[in-house]
C-alpha cells in the first residue's frame, strides 16, 4: 500500500487533492470510513477517511507513523544527462535506494543539452511517487541542471564528504567508501573526456571502479547508489 502524500491540518485533519483522489477511489477502492497510510515530508501517519468529495480526500488522523531511510549516509549522486526515458528510470530508482542529493549535470558527450521545464516536472513527480512507494523517510533534493565545471568546483559544506568518480580502470572499489558521506559522479555514455578527467581529478574527485564489466550510465548510477546507500 503506498503513503500518500497530504496536507496535515491544525485540527488533527490531512487533506488529499489532486491525481492521488483517483487513485484512492479508483483502483484502491477506498471508501468513507477506510484506513489510509498518508504522510508530509518527514512525518508518516495513520489515517481513517472522514469525507470523499469530488477532487478531494478528507481523512482524521489516527496515529503517528516513524519513518526510515535506507542508510544514514548521505550521498550525493552527479550524473551525467542521459536519454530522457532513461533518466526517468534512474530517477525512481536512487529515489528508492536512497540518495540524498541528485545533480543532473551536461558535460562534453551528452547528447542532451537542455531539459524542458515539464520534464523537471516530471522528475519532481517521479521522486514524488518512488517515495510514496518505499516510504523512505527523507525527500531527496533535485537540484538544477548544472555544467560538470560548476558542479565539481560547488561547495557541499559537509564535512567529510568524500568525492567519486567511477572510472573503469580505477584501482578502488566504489563499495571501499560503504559506510561514509559520498558525493559520487557518473559519467555519459562514452565516458568523460580526458580534459573534464583533468578537472575532475584536480577537484579531489577519487577515481573507484564499478567492477569488471562496463556499465551504462543508468546502470553504474543506481549501482553506486544501491552500493554506498546501505
Amino acid at each position: 500500500m503506498p503513503r500518500f502524500f497530504a496536507d496535515i491540518t491544525d485540527n488533527g485533519q490531512a487533506i488529499i487533492t489532486g491525481q492521488d483522489v483517483r487513485h484512492i477511489t479508483g483502483p484502491l477502492r477506498k471508501r468513507h470510513g477506510d484506513t489510509l497510510l498518508i504522510r508530509d515530508d518527514t512525518q508518516g501517519y495513520t489515517a481513517r477517511i472522514s469525507t470523499i468529495k469530488p477532487g478531494e480526500v478528507i481523512l482524521d488522523i489516527l496515529s503517528l507513523d516513524e519513518l526510515h531511510d535506507r542508510g544514514i549516509n548521505l550521498i550525493h549522486l552527479g550524473v551525467s544527462i542521459i536519454d530522457l526515458k532513461e533518466m526517468d528510470v534512474l530517477l525512481r530508482y536512487v529515489t528508492e535506494l536512497g540518495v540524498s542529493h541528485i545533480h543532473p549535470i551536461i558535460a562534453a558527450r551528452s547528447n542532451i543539452r537542455k531539459i524542458p521545464p515539464k520534464r523537471i516536472q516530471r522528475w519532481h513527480d517521479i521522486i514524488r511517487e518512488a517515495l510514496k512507494q518505499c516510504q523512505r523517510k527523507s525527500v531527496p533534493v533535485l537540484h538544477e541542471t548544472t555544467t560538470l565545471v560548476d558542479f565539481v568546483r560547488y561547495d557541499f559544506n559537509d564535512v567529510g564528504l568524500v568525492r567519486l568518480v567511477t572510472c573503469f580502470d580505477a584501482a578502488d572499489m566504489v563499495n571501499d567508501y560503504h559506510g561514509r558521506d559520498v558525493c559520487v559522479l557518473v559519467g555519459p555514455e562514452g565516458g568523460f573526456t580526458s580534459e573534464e578527467m583533468g578537472v575532475i581529478s584536480a577537484n579531489d574527485f577519487h577515481q573507484v571502479n564499478m567492477g569488471r564489466s562496463i556499465l551504462r550510465t543508468v546502470t553504474a548510477a543506481i549501482t553506486a547508489v544501491a552500493v554506498l546507500g546501505m
